[in-house]
């Protein structure tokens, strides 16, 4: 190895090196063999890792990232002296390697950059092993090693510390770690890839990939969310909203504990499975691509209604009970702590409410523990307010019922799904679609599942409500299927209900949600002897039930539930009314998880026995006044399954309504206002006026979460309300109608927000020529929704602003702006190249941001743009800048993430008259290029500027941001300069604040 520094061992290969060390053919041989196994060992560990976390990596890529790694190790020094600096550590190794080399991965996409650095890591560790056995190698280390402890004595001690035999969160080492994560991933990836469509039993589940039928839904968000540095984009500020009607992908992805909630139904562990396996796969896009590298644990907390909560190696056993027990020892501890680690807990609502502050008190210590592990929680709405898991620090968002278009994509994929695409069946269901009850009963996947295969099956009209839909869906499932296969000798489809009545009414009362195996087998035997019409033997007729009914499933060995938790509500409101248990109703009717019990109750009640439900439940609302606004919605929401009351009863409730829960007082009520249904309708005031501003913006969304075509008038009359949160609320609206008919009736005539209008789902895009008042517009769709060109924007001749985020890969043709006369504003992000940059020679724009320049190859029509003031560059480079001619009536400038940076002179050139610069995202600034400026105000933000001794010299600045940049904190090279404002990151510490002039203000950020 000595002999590396020469010209011929730098360029040898280990096998040659070994040649001019070993005597003797046969040593030499050897020596080749182990050279060639450790390399098969290599590609061997890393094909399986490639396959399952970069299979969506273009093949070129993956061979320019392995060959990276080879170019790389053929250059770096490998001499005895490196590697014993290294311990012969192959982490240390790594390390060195890349402190050596630091931009050689620089060219490769992300994804290839992480493939790169496994490689890197991999190969590290097989090379110390070669090296290891080399004969000199032996020797050499022995010497060393004495020299350093003549030298020092205590350097042995450190180095015997750092041998790898163990540790606090690594007891047998790491070196498994690796295998098995590609082991875990891949049964992750597998178990959970797989979709049921509920309404078709076990035995006839169409083999459903989830991610292929995935579809994404939006969510609001309830939670403020903090602050954290950023960089300002001073011409993309939006006024504050909340992040409502957004994909639930980009709503989650900047956070890193998020509380997940939603109805019965609404696809929140669907998102969780999802999320498992794209990220097992390392194919999570977009917003949520750095995602991949994290290991997914879901825990379901069903199967943890009684006894102790799982610890982190128990979380293998959810996903991967096959290997769970081959996890090395330490294995998830270690990834919590390190941040590689997703945590999916499922089903906060499915364990009792007693019990649900150990469940809080288990996610905190865990988090107190391990504070770097994403996690997301779900749970249905009523069990977990916005506010549930505040002091842990989560962001809340809710998921929102599917909007029209949604529904349709559903209705779509599930027939997909079902192998007959595009047939009768799927389009004898979009005709269904268009009655508005089924429409509102199709806004959640859970029923519209149900519909699709009620369709399927019946090939006639569709239930007009949900109590029809459950019954007919369970006929369906416990006696159709059953009796069209000529299945004989079987329970009939009333000794099926009985038993399953049975069992769901004994999971109620036990606020659980699943049985062990023995212990419905035992309620069966106990019940059978009261059922004079069956004959078979308890385990026959319980397995009968596991494998044709499909409601009942056994999801685990030994474990037995509901298929879904709304037909074991179902079926326990059918026992509770058949045993007449409406004394039991109404003292749990204040609990969360006894809520859709008690309406499908009512659903299945006589008149007499629903008159005396919701009477009790009224009184208790009068007696209990901690607990009256829970027990009045309740009561109301009775009224969407009650099929038959007293009137008196009916007129109580309707007053209550009116004189308690409407109108409702804020935004925070309506969610649970929506409960009631379309009901409320009735009872919403058709004029604004007279209500406050919260009470206004509350009844206008209250009327839009109905969803209900109805509904529009409503919204309609709102929409003639000036004040900004109503018009906030009627812009919100449209995700839930139909956009083409929202957008005539109400959206046309809407003042809007003083003009302004964000499009958030590209549903309403055909339709905004149709908003006569649009003079701002901002385009804001998701990565699964994007902008591709601007012709939509024909047809608006008062539009003065855009803001539109493009696709990434686009080229934007900005020829149809030539139309809009009035255009002062234009902020265009995101695409790969433009053209027709003259279109906007002749317009009034005195605002501008185009991004990205990377592809452009010159800017000179925009020097003749002579209403300029502000502009705003994306990944503009030096020799894009030089294609400016000088533009001195620009007085504002930002430029944002170059990557090479430089350019500045240019900038100097062709913007001398500037007074406010933002510098954001360039490696390297000379900022003492900018002295020729007159400057006032200046923002540096990312960029690696180490001291702010260059600033020195800005002797008329009087406003300076530096909150976003990595740079020593000491500040006295400011101490002369008579700054008005400085902002400063709350993050960082400074040094020399004493010294800055006493009249500055100091702002922290």
């Amino acid at each position: 190895m000595r002999r590396r520094k020469t010209t011929f061992e730098r360029t040898a290969s280990l096998a040659e090196l070994a040649q001019a060390e070993l005597k003797g053919p046969l040593r030499q041989r050897k020596l080749e063999n182990l050279v060639e196994r450790i390399g098969n060992q290599v590609a061997e560990q890393l094909a399986p890792v490639i396959a399952q976390r970069f299979a969506d990596l273009p093949e070129h890529e993956a061979e320019a990232a392995v060959q990276a790694v080879v170019d790389v190790l053929e250059e770096v020094d490998l001499s005895d002296r490196a590697l014993l600096a290294a311990d012969a550590d192959p982490e240390a190794l790594a390390r060195q390697v890349r402190r050596q080399f630091p931009d050689r991965a620089g060219l490769l996409s992300e994804r290839a950059g992480r493939l790169h650095e496994l490689a890197l890591d991999q190969a590290c560790r097989h090379l110390v092993q070669v090296v290891r056995h080399l004969p000199s190698f032996q020797p050499a280390a022995l010497v060393e090693v004495l020299g350093r402890l003549s030298a020092q004595s205590d350097q042995l001690d450190r180095l015997l510390a750092r041998t790898p035999t163990g540790s606090l969160y690594a007891p047998a080492g790491a070196n498994r770690d690796e295998e098995f994560r590609a082991e875990y991933l891949r049964h992750v990836a597998t178990t959970l890839d797989r979709l049921e469509l509920l309404g078709l039993p076990g035995d006839e589940q169409p083999k459903l990939a989830l991610t292929v039928a995935y579809l994404s839904l939006s969510v609001s968000d309830q939670t403020k969310e903090r602050r954290h540095a950023r960089p300002v984009l001073w011409l993309d500020r939006q006024p504050n909203r909340e992040a409502e009607g957004v994909p639930v992908e980009a709503a989650i992805r900047d956070r890193s504990r998020v509380l997940l909630r939603g109805e019965a139904g609404s696809g929140k562990t669907t998102l969780l499975h999802w999320l498992a396996v794209r990220a097992a796969r390392g194919q999570l896009g977009g917003s949520l691509a750095e995602w991949n590298d994290l290991v997914p644990f879901v825990v379901r907390l069903r199967s943890y209604a009684e006894g102790d909560l799982p610890g982190p190696e128990g979380f293998p056993g959810h996903c991967a009970a096959p290997v769970a027990d081959l996890a090395p020892r330490g294995w998830v501890h270690r990834l919590l702590r390190a941040g590689g680690a997703m945590l999916l807990v499922d089903g906060v609502d499915e364990v009792p409410a007693a019990r649900r502050r150990v469940v809080k008190v288990w996610l905190r210590e865990l988090l107190e523990t391990f504070p770097d592990a994403r996690v997301v929680v779900t749970s249905r709405t009523a069990a977990a307010d916005s506010r549930w898991l505040e002091d842990e620090e989560f962001s809340t968002i809710t998921l929102e019922p599917m909007n029209p278009a949604n529904t349709t994509a559903f209705v779509e994929r599930w027939h997909e799904a079902a192998g007959v695409p595009g047939g009768p069946a799927e389009r004898r269901m979009r005709g269904q679609l268009e009655r508005p009850h089924l429409r509102e009963l199709a806004a959640g996947p859970l029923l519209c599942a149900m519909l699709c295969a009620l369709n399927l099956s019946y090939r006639s009209e569709l239930p007009r409500d949900r109590m029809d839909l459950y019954a007919k869906a369970l006929t369906m499932l416990l006696h159709l299927r059953d009796a069209e296969r000529g299945i004989a000798g079987l329970p009939g489809d009333t000794e099926k209900r009985v038993l399953l009545r049975d069992l769901a009414w004994r999971l109620t009362l036990a606020n659980r949600v699943e049985f062990r195996s023995e212990e419905a087998l035992e309620h069966i035997s106990r019940k059978i002897p009261g059922m004079p019409d069956v004959d078979l033997e308890p385990g026959v007729l319980f397995k009968h039930l596991l494998e044709r009914s499909g409601v009942l499933r056994e999801p685990v060995p030994g474990r037995v539930d509901f298929v879904h938790r709304t037909f074991l509500e179902y079926l326990a409101a059918d026992e509770a009314v058949q045993q007449h248990h409406t004394s039991t109703l109404i003292a749990h009717a204040y609990l969360d998880n006894w809520w859709e019990t008690t309406v499908m109750a009512s659903g299945h009640a006589t008149a007499k026995q629903a008159s005396e439900l919701l009477t009790g439940i009224l009184d208790r609302a009068e007696a209990e006044p901690t607990r009256a606004r829970r027990l009045r919605l309740l009561a109301a929401a009775c009224l969407e399954t009650v099929r038959d009351i007293d009137p008196a009863v009916r007129a109580r409730i309707d007053a209550v309504i009116d004189g308690k829960l409407v109108p409702p007082r804020s935004l925070r009520e309506t969610q649970s206002l929506a409960s009631i249904g379309h009901r409320v309708l009735r009872h919403l005031p058709t004029s604004l006026d007279g209500l406050s501003d919260a009470q206004a913006a509350a009844t206008v969304r209250a009327a839009a979460l109905t969803g209900a075509t109805e509904a529009i008038p409503l919204p309609a009359g709102y929409a003639r309300d000036t004040r900004d949160g109503v018009q906030e609320e009627v812009e919100r609206g449209a995700q839930f109608f139909e956009p083409e008919r929202y957008a005539e009736e109400v959206l046309a005539d809407s003042p809007l927000c003083g003009g302004d209008f964000t499009l958030t789902s590209r549903h309403l895009l055909p339709h905004v020529s149709r908003f006569r008042h649009l003079t701002r517009l901002s385009v804001e769709f998701s990565q699964h929704e994007e902008l591709v060109d601007l012709h939509f924007l024909s047809g608006l001749p008062a539009l003065h602003k855009i803001s539109l985020s493009m696709r990434y890969d686009s080229t934007v043709d900005l020829g149809p702006l030539a139309e809009h006369d009035n255009l002062a504003s234009v902020i265009i992000s995101n695409a790969r190249r433009f053209i027709h940059l003259r279109s906007l020679v002749r317009l009034p724009i005195g605002q501008l941001s185009l991004g990205r320049l990377r592809r452009v190859h010159s800017l000179r029509p925009l020097s003749a743009v002579e209403s300029l003031r502000s502009v705003c560059l994306h990944h503009a480079d030096e020799r894009v800048l030089r294609t400016l001619a000088e533009m001195p009536q620009v007085h504002r400038l930002q430029i944002l993430w170059s990557y090479k940076g430089g350019g500045e002179e240019a900038v100097v050139e062709a913007f001398p008259g500037i007074s406010w610069i933002n510098v954001i995202g360039i490696a390297k600034v000379n900022i003492a290029s900018f002295r020729e400026l007159p400057l006032r105000s200046m923002t540096i933000q990312v960029s690696a500027l180490r001291d702010l001794s260059p600033l020195a010299e800005f002797a008329e600045l009087a406003e300076l941001d530096i909150s976003n940049l990595n740079f020593n904190g000491d500040l006295t090279p400011l101490a002369n300069l008579r700054l008005e404002r400085l902002v400063l990151s709350c993050d960082k510490e400074h040094r020399g604040l004493e010294a800055l002039d006493p009249a500055t203000k100091i702002v922290y950020r």
